[in-house]
């Protein structure tokens, strides 16, 4: 990525402006990635729009089409069932036709497959102009909001090194990166996309436990927290396997194994994993839409 005084001297717009583009946009603004008169955005809500501009100072377009008309870096953060409208309407204005120079898509809708985007943005195009084009499938997931995301992406078969260390770079400012193959995609989005919102259940359910035992809410918010961030940490500092920390939590005929015994008895790992795997078919049947 060229740079100057650490910044990328490129340019960058966001066809959407919802939580995860705000995301993105603030990492790129607090890690020095992106200069904000580098980042352009627009939104179909007006007020949104004029609320990403004055927070962050990054230049507001009405104007999807003047996004491929200027920018190098297009990021389509639209939701899986507004994109086949976007991608139509930029195709019938001929935007992908406006495109300078070399134009890498991002999209970081999720479900939608790289396909999709090339049989609208390669309509009509010789190899040599799609070359210019390359297109990255990307699934964030909402700690990017605090810097602490998990990003995984897939190139498609245009895309060079140097666009994949762009990606990288971008997306590094939201927390840690990964690159697979697109068929994995939908694991991704099942595992660590919707992956936040597990844990949130799961804190959600042992608060209810904990008052339903006479804490108040603040104590069962404190004790469950900590107990969870804390966990997590012993995993990061000990290199152990979950299954191996827990058993050595669990002693015999003790609490722990009472808990893990109820667990059990309903069945709650056999549970996850048909949860997860119901978000990974969802994830395909949004990528067939």
């Amino acid at each position: 990525m060229n740079t100057q005084n650490g910044k990328s001297n490129r340019t960058i717009g966001f066809i959407g402006a919802g939580n995860m583009a705000e995301a993105m946009i603030s990492a790129l603004i607090r890690t020095g990635t992106f200069s904000p008169d580098n980042i352009l955005a627009g939104d179909i809500q007006p007020e949104r729009a004029e609320y990403i501009e004055k927070t962050y100072s990054i230049r507001r377009i009405s104007d999807n089409r003047h996004i491929m008309e200027v920018c190098d870096i297009a990021v389509l953060a639209v939701k899986p069932q507004q994109m086949a409208g976007v991608l139509e309407d930029l195709a019938a204005r001929n935007a992908f036709n406006a495109v300078r120079g070399r134009l890498l898509v991002i999209s970081i809708a999720a479900g939608v497959k790289i396909d999709t985007f090339e049989k609208a943005v390669y309509a009509g195009k010789s190899e040599k102009e799609k070359q210019r084009i390359p297109i990255i499938r990307v699934m964030p997931n909402t700690p990017a909001l605090v810097g602490a995301g998990m990003c995984a992406f897939s190139a498609n078969r245009h895309a060079t090194g140097g666009d994949i260390d762009v990606t990288r770079k971008i997306l590094d400012a939201m927390g840690e990166t990964i690159q697979c193959a697109e068929e994995k995609m939908d694991a991704v989005t099942a595992i660590s996309g919707s992956g936040p919102a597990y844990c949130f259940y799961f804190l959600e359910s042992m608060l209810a436990a904990g008052e339903k035992l006479g804490l108040t809410a603040e104590e069962a918010f404190q004790l469950t927290f900590q107990t969870l961030r804390g966990a997590l940490r012993l995993i990061d500092a000990q290199q152990s396997s979950p299954a191996d920390l827990r058993r050595k939590v669990t002693s015999p005929g003790g609490t722990t194994e009472a808990a893990i015994r109820v667990f059990e008895e309903n069945h709650l790992k056999e549970t996850v994993i048909s949860a997860i795997m119901a978000a990974a078919r969802r994830s395909r049947e949004l990528g067939l839409s």
